[in-house]
């Protein structure tokens, strides 16, 4: 993150958590007490009605959904109280929400060392699996399952993770298996059918992943993966007006689906319609894609196809700011700048 900064305070070995997260140069951090003082630091706050209203302003932003507003108030809280539990929940899952997997793994692992539970052990596993650490996210959902699990909505969240896992892995007959033990806990999810809709595109069973994906948005007629499913199906099997239909209607639910996107680009070029592909490329990098590198660079790409080139180098100076190391950009800038300077 542009202008950031690693905290190096003096805080005891075992509560270093907050010293790894980085965090912005405009939030003033009051300094980490001394080891010998930490202990009675700790008690201080248990008694400061100060950090109870912290924490209850934190709690406001994360409900409001200004995750990024409340890290910074959390992250107050931990300088001077390195072992909250709460504080450190709360920020692992900020992290989380914010893609910083590794940084909240150790919030989460931290909090897992204070108070031991369920919970933590959950919220580890799903971290890793989030942040596609298949192996390690196997064995850790492994362990848990060795307990007896009382939630029943935990269970069904770690059997369709598990299940996601195999088919990540090609493993289709132990996807399919843990996705009926989720679905024995809860028929009516839309996202397992979705799953399951998926995991039959993978074994080439169309009509099987026509089924889950129809009985998907039976259930929730504004899930978007559920049409795009059905729209991967009908243009495998040829049905390319309605495989447009249903991409249109995810892209109708929700403008920003990247994967819809990137095959309603893809699905124009090869019917020879870039004009449509430069329009919905335009739309979704100047409404929320300004920093999606790969559909970037293929929108720079388009504009050459079609002569606009002052626009493609734009768009090239875009992707190479984001990633200068981009397979083929700076050889691509070169040739535009070379084309561009030819008189016509």
């Amino acid at each position: 993150m542009a202008g950031s900064e690693i905290i190096r305070e003096h805080a005891p070995r075992q509560n270093r958590i907050v010293e790894e997260i980085k965090v912005s140069d405009d939030v003033s951090a009051g300094r980490a007490l001394p080891s010998e003082r930490a202990a009675q630091a700790i008690a201080e706050f248990d008694r400061d009605p100060t950090l109870a209203m912290l924490m209850k302003n934190a709690r406001i932003l994360i409900k409001n959904g200004e995750s990024r507003l409340a890290f910074n108030i959390l992250r107050d809280v931990l300088l001077r109280a390195p072992d909250h539990p709460e504080a450190l929940g709360e920020m692992a899952t900020c992290l989380r929400d914010d893609g910083r997997f590794e940084e909240a793994l150790k919030c989460y692992r931290a909090l897992a060392k204070i108070t031991p539970s369920l919970e933590a052990d959950v919220a580890i596993a799903e971290t890793l699996y989030l942040s596609e650490r298949d192996d390690m996210a196997l064995a850790a959902y492994r362990e848990i399952l060795k307990l007896v699990v009382a939630d029943r909505s935990v269970l069904f969240e770690i059997y369709k993770n598990v299940g996601n896992i195999h088919v990540r892995a090609g493993e289709f007959d132990a996807a399919e298996e843990f996705y009926d033990k989720a679905y024995t806990i809860q028929p009516d999810s839309d996202i397992l059918l979705v799953n399951y809709g998926t995991l039959e595109i993978q074994r080439e069973n169309h009509e099987s992943a026509v089924e889950r994906f129809r009985a998907a948005v039976a259930i929730n007629s504004n899930n978007d993966k559920a049409w795009v499913g059905l729209a991967l199906v009908h243009r495998a099997m040829g049905d390319l007006e309605l495989a447009k239909a249903n991409l249109a209607r995810a892209l109708d639910i929700s403008s920003n689906n990247r994967t819809a996107i990137r095959l309603s680009v893809e699905w124009s070029v090869q019917d020879g319609d870039a004009a449509s592909a430069i329009r919905r490329l335009e739309k979704y990098v100047s409404e929320a894609g300004s920093e999606d590198v790969d559909l970037c660079f293929v929108f720079s790409k388009l504009l050459i196809q079609v002569g606009r080139l002052s626009e493609a180098r734009i768009e090239l100076e875009r992707v190479l700011a984001l990633d200068p190391t981009v397979e083929g950009g700076i050889a691509l800038a070169r040739v535009l700048d070379k084309a561009r300077s030819v008189p016509a």
